[in-house]
């Protein structure tokens, strides 16, 4: 069966949509905790808590991103902007409505100039870039669509991620003699 949390979540009021991105996000997280749907809850579906992320780019949504997403209320952790969605061969459906998100950029790779302002190459004949802390950050906003809103992706492949490999912390954990399992993802212990 489904779980409850998304269709309680998107019952919650939602705060103007001109808002500012962060006042949206404490508006609508302060409403979820009071109705007692909060994100992060486990709802209690085998296999149905996963993090948002992006399937075109491999990435996972962080931080504030991640959070806002999760408070959306969906099923499916898929997130993509709407020509992502084309470019994959999918179709965001007429009428349905994306979720901002932000991007802050901290840093900037520039290109390696010489005294004439040529770029230096490396042996492969490669430019050569240096990466420099920008004096304020860059915001930048995007729309992402769920996955529940595309139509012509293929399904969710509900699997479990294998664990991290580190040579030396699996023989530690191999001498320890525990029996250590890493199928519990509908349960609540480590």
């Amino acid at each position: 069966p489904a779980s409850p949390r998304p269709a309680l979540a998107r019952s919650v009021a939602r705060p103007n949509r001109g808002a500012p991105y962060h006042e949206r996000v404490a508006a609508t997280l302060i409403a979820q905790l009071e109705a007692g749907t909060a994100p992060w809850q486990q709802t209690w579906a085998p296999g149905a808590l996963h993090l948002p992320r992006n399937p075109v780019s491999g990435t996972r949504y962080r931080g504030a991103n991640a959070l806002w997403l999760a408070m959306q209320g969906r099923g499916d952790p898929r997130w993509m902007t709407y020509e992502q969605a084309r470019r994959s061969g999918a179709q965001v459906r007429h009428g349905e409505r994306g979720t901002q998100v932000q991007f802050w950029k901290l840093r900037e790779r520039m290109p390696v100039q010489d005294e004439r302002g040529q770029p230096i190459r490396d042996a492969e004949g490669n430019p050569v870039y240096r990466t420099i802390q920008l004096d304020r950050p860059k915001v930048f906003t995007a729309v992402v669509f769920n996955a529940e809103q595309i139509d012509g992706l293929p399904p969710l492949e509900v699997t479990s991620p294998a664990p991290d490999r580190h040579a030396r912390a699996e023989a530690v954990l191999s001498a320890s003699g525990a029996d250590i399992r890493h199928d519990q993802a509908d349960r609540t212990f480590y």
